[in-house]
């Protein structure tokens, strides 16, 4: 890994250890190691080298640094320490630039404008077309309930990741080929526990 990746690395994890971000169960160092990783995996898809991807691996480290401070419009705060951070670095400015704004197309709902924007965008999600969603899912409507005081029944727990499922679309080759059919599975899935909770909710409403 080249010196400017290991030092994003090491600045990003004392970062999210420093902060609340330790006790998240969702939003925490490894997920940032796993975007990091993600990012990898759909670049090396793709084509693309180490040089090529360097800007994405970057956004990947800082995307929710921002979390350590605010949970809404943390992608700003984000981008603030990144480019701290990066400048400090003798980074490009205009590398800088395609940092920032794979950070920022990060925010929800994904809009990525260009293939290092979709890259980091199907790697923050990439838990969504793997086996492992169940237990991801389960980690964030923790995260949730304990850190945002948001609670949800099952039955519109179910409803609200159904909607989101249908509506996201994974943007790279990877994501498509790779990601997209689990996916479907998962929301299929999904679709069953959320009739079974209707079904026993409406057999018996008391």
């Amino acid at each position: 890994m080249e010196e400017i990746l290991k030092n994003a690395q090491k600045y990003c994890t004392r970062v999210l250890m420093g902060s609340r971000c330790k006790s998240l169960p969702f939003h925490n160092v490894e997920h940032t190691m796993e975007v990091f990783s993600n990012v990898k995996k759909i670049g090396s898809y793709g084509y693309l080298n180490n040089d090529e991807l360097k800007p994405v691996l970057l956004a990947a480290l800082f995307h929710d640094t921002g979390n350590a401070t605010v949970f809404k419009g943390h992608e700003n705060f984000s981008v603030i320490k990144a480019t701290d951070f990066l400048n400090g670095q003798n980074y490009p400015v205009e590398k800088l630039k395609m940092v920032t704004d794979c950070i920022k197309a990060t925010r929800m709902p994904q809009e990525p404008k260009n293939y290092l924007e979709e890259i980091i965008c199907d790697a923050d999600l990439f838990h969504l077309g793997t086996k492992f969603f169940t237990a991801k899912n389960k980690l964030i409507r923790q995260e949730w309930e304990k850190f945002l005081e948001v609670r949800y029944t099952d039955e519109a727990w179910y409803a609200l990741n159904i909607t989101f499922l249908e509506q996201h679309r994974y943007h790279t080759k990877y994501g498509k080929d790779l990601l997209e059919p689990i996916k479907q599975k998962n929301l299929n899935q999904l679709k069953q526990k959320y009739t079974q909770v209707y079904l026993k909710r409406s057999t018996n409403p008391f």
